[in-house]
């Protein structure tokens, strides 16, 4: 009986030592970098939430009354939304054609000016990145030099130039200046248009396309993202203007939301003002939200796009 359980003893030490040793669970480490982007986006949460609260700030206030304007509490103790009714009757009493005609004429001097606006400098871009004519250097470093000049020093003579020339009694004073293009907006596509390789327009012209069908129909689609970031920050430029329309709009029927915003709070006045001017600038960024909505991915496009060339 012993020899059967001491042979029995014997083969489960060898069975131990031919299976080796238990295995360790290897410990689980921290990946590298992943302490870094925690703290990364915290900061960036806490910097989105810094930026948010006066647009946060600005929605509660059109649900106060002007009293409690600058109080401490962020909410309103009553939720009213008479700010919105009264700020709709000053403009029905101070303005043909009320709000909407506000509304209407800020997508009038912005819409159609945005449009050539941008057409205009992709083709001024087109030109000094890809063609070849005498004096292209110095037309361009002459045209930056202009973006130098202050509009403080030329806004006055520009003032009583379109009041000689009878514009400022609509908004064509405000528009045709746009229709030529922005210097700002002709460098950065420049640069666009110079990190596309030769090669693809050298191919376009060799089989029988011309320069605008080579900008159209080839180069144009390739800078597509650039050109939709452009125009979202001229839309956004052009709908928010307000010195230019208070210089140079002098018929109260043109005016623009900016400037039914200023008159709504009587330039500052009373507390009692501050809410409805509030309600109207909110409505006033509706479509500044949506625009920048549609066209956020061209946006990303455009900053991968120059990661990727740069």
């Amino acid at each position: 009986m012993e020899e059967i359980l001491q042979e029995a003893e014997e083969r489960e030490e060898l069975s131990a030592v031919a299976e080796g040793p238990a295995p360790v669970k290897p410990k689980r480490r921290i990946k590298p970098g992943l302490i870094g982007n925690i703290i990364v986006t915290i900061l960036l949460s806490l910097g989105a939430v810094i930026m948010l609260f006066p647009f946060l700030w600005m929605v509660l206030a059109t649900f106060k009354p002007g009293t409690e304007i600058y109080s401490d509490a962020l909410f309103p103790k009553e939720w009213q939304v008479s700010s919105y009714a009264e700020m709709w009757k000053w403009c029905d009493r101070n303005m043909d054609g009320g709000f909407i005609r506000g509304f209407f004429n800020s997508v009038l001097t912005t819409v159609p000016v945005v449009a050539i606006q941008i057409v205009v400098s992709a083709f001024a871009a087109y030109a000094f990145a890809k063609l070849d004519f005498k004096g292209k250097n110095i037309m361009f470093l002459l045209m930056l030099a202009t973006m130098m000049i202050p509009f403080s020093v030329i806004m006055l003579p520009q003032a009583w130039l379109y009041g000689q020339m009878h514009l400022t009694r609509g908004p064509l004073a405000i528009m045709i200046p746009k229709f030529f293009g922005a210097v700002g907006t002709v460098f950065f596509l420049r640069q666009f248009f110079y990190s596309i390789p030769d090669s693809i327009s050298e191919a376009a012209r060799l089989d029988g396309a011309g320069y605008t069908r080579t900008f159209i129909s080839v180069l144009l689609p390739l800078v597509m993202p650039a050109i939709a970031t452009q125009a979202i920050l001229s839309f956004i430029g052009n709908w928010n203007d307000f010195l230019g329309p208070m210089l140079f709009v002098r018929d109260k029927h043109w005016f623009t939301l900016p400037l039914l915003v200023n008159r709504l709070n009587n330039g500052g006045g009373s507390l009692l003002e501050v809410p409805r001017a509030l309600a109207a600038s909110l409505i006033s960024l509706v479509p500044i939200v949506v625009v920048f909505a549609v066209f956020q991915k061209k946006i990303v496009g455009s900053i991968v796009f120059s990661a990727v060339k740069g």
